[in-house]
């Protein structure tokens, strides 16, 4: 039996579990060039599996949690440094969060930014279908973290108009992206901070917003 015949009922297994562990894996209802090592990529909170598989399957797969490699925790590519975007002007535009948000470590949440326009021209925000969060630290405002899956690439543009609140969806991950925080983000306070763009123009950051990951 090869490799792949061995992988195909765990991940017809994994697949069906509710809620399912994996992200990206090779589909078992194809079978020809099928040679590993196999790339397969988990949730953030799927340890116990990624160590299950490892432990049955070793270098034939290529595993990642989230963000980063399993074991290694080590992220897939160097982090480049984020480009620097201006925070908003407060005298501009105002954000909240619609309520409180707490979300699982290794989880993620769909939520709302409320984005209110205290100047006298419409404001457009771009989207695609959600705003994506970063995870920072609230005491260095460094990302620590954010949503590790993949994206749509449908662009919504939401109007906010003069003295107007909009609601735009928003969507938090917990990956982790710093190995020594591991996968996922702990349980802790943390904050949320979203690149608006373009806004007045320009992309702009929002201040880091409480979030508790239980």
């Amino acid at each position: 039996m090869t490799t792949w015949d061995e992988l195909k009922p765990v991940l017809v297994r994994l697949a069906a579990a509710d809620p399912t562990p994996l992200v990206s894996w090779p589909d078992p209802g194809h079978d020809d060039g099928r040679e590993p090592p196999f790339g397969i990529e988990l949730e953030p909170w799927a340890t116990q599996v990624a160590q299950e598989l490892h432990d049955r399957f070793g270098d034939d797969l290529q595993l990642t949690v989230g963000a980063l490699r399993y074991p290694e925790c080590l992220p897939m590519m160097p982090l480049e440094a984020a480009p620097q975007v201006p925070e908003l002007d407060p005298e501009q535009l105002k954000v909240a969060l619609d309520g409180p948000l707490a979300i699982p470590s290794g989880q993620m949440a769909h939520h709302g930014l409320l984005v209110h326009n205290l100047g006298r021209r419409d404001v457009l925000i771009g989207t695609t279908g959600e705003l994506i969060a970063d995870v920072v630290d609230p005491a260095t405002g460094d990302v620590v973290g954010g949503y590790s899956g993949g994206v749509r690439m449908m662009l919504q543009t939401f109007t906010v108009g003069p003295a107007k609140q909009e609601r735009i969806p928003m969507l938090v991950g917990t990956a982790s992206l710093v190995p020594d925080l591991g996968y996922a983000i702990p349980p802790g306070q943390w904050g949320v901070r979203v690149t608006l763009g373009p806004a007045a123009g320009h992309p702009v950051r929002t201040p880091s917003l409480p979030i508790t990951v239980t």
